[in-house]
């Protein structure tokens, strides 16, 4: 990973915590307190293993692109995509759509040791492509502002296309998870120095930090397809990917409920 980090309230336990000490942590960390190791009940909060990110892997439900009808007829027309970043999202005024804390996640790690913890900000080198997952409704539809939308029947095919028409240094796509509180514990398989601070803190947990969104956007059901690349990216950006038609379909706008 190149591209920033950004870091706030970091800790370090120089020992290992049991799986309470370890949510006591957690919550410390979130709320930007003292780390007590006897905490009460209701001052715990359990972070999401990143094994529980499917990454890269291909759901039974379809994925759907929904979108205004010129955008959408424009890449089928022209192959031409818009992609996102989290500096765009970050800034973006919809209540749907925009979130300032895209890219902004709790993590933790154990490691031998002991436990590193902290708020990263992370993946704003990344191109991010935002989808549903299953059928969509009407509802949904307005909530955006949207009036048509496609189907991305091979998620593969297409998000390769993608990478190879952007020059994308890696890539993945994953469903989202959501949770009150966005906190996700690693498992590094590489040494990381807990006494020095560079852009690899924020790798003590995989790219599973990228799919956890908050409770309240829950509805929205979102699949993700991220494109890295090796410095930051600022806005969206419109490409021609002509080469990832192929692997879509356009909606049809009866199947709605």
């Amino acid at each position: 990973m190149s591209g920033s980090v950004r870091m706030f309230n970091y800790r370090f336990i120089d020992r290992k915590l049991s799986d309470w000490e370890l949510q006591a942590l957690c919550w410390a960390i979130v709320h930007n307190t003292p780390f007590d190791p006897l905490p009460k009940t209701r001052q715990l909060i359990k972070p999401i293993p990143e094994k529980r990110f499917k990454l890269g892997a291909v759901p039974q439900e379809s994925i759907i692109k929904l979108g205004k009808k010129e955008y959408i007829d424009s890449f089928f027309e022209s192959g031409m995509l818009q992609l996102g970043s989290y500096a765009y999202y970050n800034k973006f005024d919809h209540s749907e759509i925009g979130d300032s804390k895209e890219g902004i996640v709790t993590l933790l790690a154990k490691t031998p040791s002991g436990v590193i913890g902290g708020t990263y900000g992370s993946g704003y080198n990344q191109h991010i492509f935002c989808a549903s997952l299953g059928n969509p409704d009407r509802k949904t539809m307005e909530r955006f502002g949207y009036d048509s939308g496609f189907v991305v029947n091979d998620p593969i095919g297409f998000s390769n296309a993608i990478a190879e028409s952007i020059g994308a240094v890696s890539h993945t796509f994953s469903r989202c998870l959501y949770r009150p509180h966005k906190a996700v514990l690693g498992f590094p398989r590489k040494t990381i120095n807990p006494h020095i601070i560079s852009h690899q803190s924020a790798e003590i947990v995989n790219a599973a930090k990228h799919f956890i969104k908050p409770e309240r956007y829950s509805h929205q059901k979102e699949f993700r397809f991220l494109w890295e690349h090796s410095s930051d990216i600022s806005g969206a950006e419109v490409f021609d990917c002509s080469s990832a038609i192929q692997y879509c379909s356009p909606l049809s706008l009866n199947d709605l409920s």
